[in-house]
């Protein structure tokens, strides 16, 4: 279970991926999001850990091939992982292998979603950008933040309804794929 600092970090961490996405600018694509922590050296006293993000940027020509678009694409990037010859999988095989070199003792968080919406409002149509995340316990983290604001509003539901986003279900999705395959990375067992 999460900690309550754990938490506001995490939220920390994705108003920071906010803020990086303003400073590209509107109209990028979407990108997912895998949160961790690994522990810091400390005196030994409270145990301190660095969370961290790892960007993936998605091709619009991957949105594309779907109606549905991104919740359709996270259920199929879901759904591969539990494929041995699945493109994704290997993508996902090298990207966690490669944070486990580096960071042995590296634990999954939260998986996010960062894209460009529309939020109809007053009869209004607005630009917004959206940056969905689920954690390990199941909290949803949704951020909206539109176009010509200084501040983006950040909600975070420790027990949400299923309805309440498109892309919450497949982030969730995501997320048990791949707490499931690092299981298997860590152990170096399939």
């Amino acid at each position: 279970m999460l900690s309550f600092a754990a938490v506001h970090t995490l939220a920390g961490c994705l108003l920071a991926a906010d803020a990086e996405a303003d400073a590209l600018g509107w109209g990028t694509p979407a990108t997912l999001l895998l949160i961790h922590d690994r522990p810091l050296p400390s005196d030994g006293s409270v145990p301190v850990r660095e969370m961290r993000s790892v960007e993936f940027p998605l091709q619009r020509g991957d949105l594309l091939t779907d109606p549905a678009g991104l919740p359709a694409l996270l259920h199929r990037l879901a759904a591969g992982l539990h494929h041995p010859n699945a493109a994704n999988r290997a993508a996902f095989d090298a990207i966690i292998g490669l944070i486990r070199a580096a960071e042995p003792d590296m634990r999954l968080l939260a998986w996010a979603a960062c894209y460009d919406d529309i939020l109809t409002s007053g009869g209004q149509r607005r630009p917004a950008r959206r940056i969905d995340a689920v954690d390990t316990d199941g909290r949803l983290y949704q951020l909206t933040h539109l176009r010509g604001e200084d501040r983006a509003l950040l909600h975070v539901h420790d027990t949400p309804d299923t309805s309440i986003g498109a892309t919450y279900p497949g982030v969730s999705a995501l997320l048990a794929a791949t707490t499931r395959h690092t299981v298997r990375v860590r152990g170096g067992a399939e």
